[in-house]
């Protein structure tokens, strides 16, 4: 220092030092918000595809409710209703073939939508269980170094796992 004040040359060795202080920590952090980043993407991803898929067998059921004849035996009426699932509702034979164009259709291409749907799940589900291993590698090597940031990240990941999406 030079008559109290700092020269730039100590000043630039300070701001060094402390940063170099923040540069240890920062591999943990951008890896942990970068996984976490990922669990939440994914899980937001399941949840589309979970809500996608009701959405789309709701609209078939409330049509269901609409064309169906009331003088149906009650208890395959709202089986009927109830089947989220296009093989199932074909199976009703008998009252399959009395449905209307419309109905037909809509249940056609819901199971179609259906069935890509699926597909999607099924590459997610891989997605999701190479995630989780890195998630717990990622807590193990964390927790090599510091036990209690490795509970703290666990607690992220947990959270962000019952997060709602936008």
């Amino acid at each position: 220092m030079i008559n109290g004040r700092m020269d730039k040359f100590s000043l630039w060795v300070l701001i060094f030092m402390l940063s170099a202080c923040d540069v240890a920590d920062l591999p943990f952090q951008t890896e942990g918000e970068t996984i976490l980043a990922k669990s939440k993407q994914l899980n937001c991803t399941q949840k589309r595809y979970e809500q996608t898929i009701d959405s789309l067998w709701d609209v078939v059921s409330t049509r269901l409710e609409k064309v169906l004849p009331d003088t149906m035996p009650s208890g395959r009426r709202e089986n009927m209703i109830n089947i989220r699932n296009a093989t199932l509702l074909k199976q009703f034979k008998i009252f399959y073939v009395t449905l209307d164009t419309t109905s037909l259709n809509l249940i056609t291409r819901s199971g179609a939508i259906d069935s890509l749907t699926a597909l999607q799940v099924s590459a997610l589900k891989l997605q999701q269980e190479a995630h989780e291993k890195k998630v717990l590698d990622f807590l193990m090597k964390v927790e090599k170094q510091d036990p209690v940031a490795a509970r703290k990240w666990n607690e992220n990941f947990l959270k962000a796992a019952k997060e709602d999406c936008k």
